[in-house]
């Protein structure tokens, strides 16, 4: 009977602790791009099942106003968006910045490199396939660049780029893309080349992209090495990128938000190992970069190193008492080499004025008088505005320099009168 119980009281334990087990599984959503420039997400889930053991049930859209509708109304618990996207959810966090997608503008061989607006104005441009957020982005990038979106002839469409593949009308192919994929390779081999938004030697030196990115946040400068593709390009391009940010809800527990995080953190190498294009992950970021607020969770992990404010406070009290002490055993010192300096700083005015004093007496020159005049005024301001501002003491020696101001003013006037009558 005793066993019985036993068992009884071990089950009910056991049901109480699976019921406080937290979530192991989520949904996640996809704001996916419309082309091959697709990217596969099964590195990204293989490492948070294997390393963290979250299954993720991951689906697709098209539309990133669905999937921030999705996830304000918990119907999915992450969404991979591009980081210009916005909100007035204020429920919605920001986790962790995963792969920038590229500007990529290439030109065929008939187009000679010039201006970007040239090249979009004067010529047939295929578009890749764009969802609002990417519109937003080309709105601002030809704002920036002065170019007039009303000339631009436009193609849109995966289509449309291979039925004008050997077409020498399309002259143009701009999109925001990952690097490596399908449209890159297909140019790349009809000899197409990268066009470049600035010199690459001009990064750093306020280059047009610096002054492009600076006024939009989510944008950052990017630069394609040479030979990334198939050998080309063949020097540097420089562009820019915007980053997909994964995001979720502030309700979603802060230590599984922690552990996502903790885990593609330490795992980037294998990421990597799994597909090369995780080189491109970069978590050196500023968090006013992200569209959203950081989740707790994740700001938890990134700040998991400091300690806490009342051990950040008892550190600092022995430095404190140390530097007070220092500084009340040092505060007389410190007062008598302040007035020391002070008196030797009376003392230069006084050297000034017997140098004034000196060249009187070689000057015979009305205008040479009259600079000494001018300069002996200007030393006699100097000399006040250093007293109101309390570098030295209306004492005795402040006095004697006025009462020797006043002599060599005298004497300078007097100079200058006689030369008159002469």
């Amino acid at each position: 009977m005793r066993k019985h119980y036993y068992f009884f009281i071990a089950f009910i334990l056991m049901s109480l602790f699976s019921c406080n087990e937290k979530k192991t599984s989520l949904k996640l959503l996809k704001v996916e791009e419309h082309s091959s420039s697709k990217i596969r997400d099964s590195s990204l889930l293989k490492i948070l099942k294997i390393k963290y053991n979250l299954d993720l049930d991951i689906e697709y859209t098209l539309s990133e106003d669905f999937a921030l509708d999705q996830l304000s109304n918990k119907k999915t618990d992450l969404v991979i968006i591009p980081n210009n996207a916005t909100s007035k959810d204020m429920s919605i966090k920001s986790i962790i910045p995963l792969l920038p997608r590229v500007l990529m503008i290439m030109t065929n061989k008939n187009v000679n490199e010039r201006s970007l607006k040239d090249i979009l104005e004067n010529g047939k441009v295929f578009f890749e396939d764009r969802s609002r957020l990417d519109s937003i982005f080309f709105d601002r990038l030809f704002y920036s660049f002065n170019i007039d979106k009303s000339k631009v002839d436009t193609k849109l469409g995966l289509a449309d780029l291979i039925r004008s593949e050997k077409s020498d009308s399309l002259k143009i192919y701009i999109g925001l893309i990952h690097l490596n994929n399908n449209e890159m390779r297909n140019l790349i081999s009809q000899n197409w080349s990268f066009f470049s938004l600035d010199d690459v030697d001009s990064f750093g030196k306020g280059s047009k992209v610096e002054g492009f990115t600076w006024m939009n946040r989510s944008i950052k400068p990017f630069i394609i090495p040479k030979s990334i593709i198939k050998g080309k390009p063949d020097n540097s391009v420089l562009t820019v990128s915007i980053s997909d940010i994964l995001i979720s809800r502030s309700d979603i527990d802060n230590d599984i938000i922690y552990g996502i995080t903790k885990t593609l953190y330490e795992n980037k190498s294998r990421l990597i190992q799994m597909n090369s294009v995780y080189n491109l992950l970069d978590f050196n970021y500023g968090r006013e970069d992200l569209s959203f607020p950081l989740h707790e969770g994740a700001n938890n992990y990134l700040e998991r190193d400091k300690p806490s404010i009342w051990m950040h406070y008892i550190n600092m009290a022995w430095p404190i008492l140390s530097i007070l002490v220092i500084f009340i055993g040092g505060f007389t010192a410190f007062n008598r080499k302040w007035k020391k300096k002070n008196k030797e700083s009376i003392e230069n005015y006084y050297i000034s004025l017997l140098d004034i004093r000196e060249k009187s007496l070689l000057y015979t020159e009305k205008l040479k008088i009259e600079e000494l005049l001018s300069e002996i005024k200007i030393l006699r301001s100097k000399a006040i505005k250093a007293l109101a501002n309390n570098k030295f003491d209306s004492d005795k020696s402040f006095n004697i320099f006025l009462a020797l101001y006043s002599e060599i003013k005298d004497d300078l006037v007097e100079n200058l009168n006689e030369i008159k009558k002469k």
